[in-house]
């Protein structure tokens, strides 16, 4: 069931009871199993923006809080809302008032001022706040575009700095290596304990793995400028990354350096309930920082071309 247009270019789209953001013209929407998050829009324009993505988060009420400028959302589930930071890509935080059809955004990583804020603390429920001025319109959407541009022109900057590009081709196949090795372990359920020789030995290579994915983008990190959007961003995909794949893999910070031996006293530790659940998520992790850091280059001169034909996302 597809809802009133909100506007000329943004709709709202229920499906399964299930709310969707689409645009109604110019870009594809990429939905599936549910990490935390509602949709994939990529842009389809022939603009400066031409197939670069981020993804869509949508929170429905009938009667939103305001309060102090605010958009208030209450009881949201901290896990969820780190899923969105174990993806480096922009995430569109969207509310939306059911009984009056309006809505509100802000950019993930606009909620938080740090990692710390989010992942330092133990309540199950955090509090966002979207600026009541935020409003999902036609001038909305020109903010959106414009931040986005900002955003992928910043990160360009970013990589292609001296101290930076030299190492980023290494990061990258390293990164796409571990994660093609992620996949295979995943291919099996994990093994319950007691556990043989052989499955400790596939345990412990899989958090051998994990940590050398850490290591390779935490070693790229500490070259991208300091207090950059570019460094936040990645600083947070990777305590994300980091706080997720401990859960299921709680002796992992316990290994050693990259590139140093596994002492005989090492005490191997797993989750297996909770390493079931997080496999796919930090697999998608993985890909969508190759994505990040092999984003294409927005070209700020390239003229926006009108959409006349509808294209349906759904």
């Amino acid at each position: 069931m597809t809802g009133e247009s909100l506007n000329r270019t943004w709709a709202i789209k229920e499906n399964s009871g299930s709310p969707r953001l689409c645009r109604a013209a110019g870009c594809g929407s990429r939905l599936g199993r549910d990490f935390g998050k509602d949709g994939v829009i990529v842009i389809r324009d022939q603009s400066e923006l031409h197939n670069l993505e981020f993804f869509v988060q949508i929170k429905t009420s009938e009667r939103p809080t305001v309060r102090d400028g605010y958009i208030v959302l209450t009881g949201i589930s901290r896990s969820s809302v780190q899923y969105w930071f174990a993806s480096p890509l922009p995430t569109l935080v969207v509310a939306v008032d059911i009984d009056s059809r309006a809505a509100w955004y802000a950019w993930h990583l606009d909620l938080f001022s740090s990692p710390g804020e989010l992942f330092g603390a133990k309540p199950k429920t955090v509090t966002i706040r979207i600026p009541q001025t935020n409003r999902l319109d036609d001038a909305g959407w020109d903010s959106i575009r414009k931040a986005l541009l900002q955003h992928f022109q910043a990160l360009q900057r970013a990589l292609s700095a001296d101290a930076v590009a030299p190492y980023l081709l290494a990061t990258v196949y390293d990164i796409a290596r571990i994660a093609g090795n992620l996949i295979r372990f995943g291919s099996t359920a994990p093994p319950a304990p007691p556990l043989t020789q052989h499955e400790g030995m596939t345990l412990l290579i899989e958090q051998i793995e994990m940590r050398d994915l850490i290591s390779a983008v935490r070693s790229l990190l500490n070259r991208v400028t300091a207090n950059s959007d570019a460094h936040k961003q990645i600083a947070f995909w990777l305590t994300s990354f980091e706080e997720l794949a401990t859960t299921a893999h709680p002796s992992l910070r316990a290994l050693p350096p990259r590139g140093e031996g596994i002492p005989a006293s090492f005490q191997l530790a797993v989750a297996p309930k909770r390493l079931l659940e997080a496999r796919p998520h930090l697999i998608l992790a993985a890909v969508d920082v190759i994505r990040l850091l092999t984003s294409p280059k927005p070209d700020a001169k390239s003229p926006r071309k009108d959409i006349t034909r509808e294209h349906s996302a759904g």
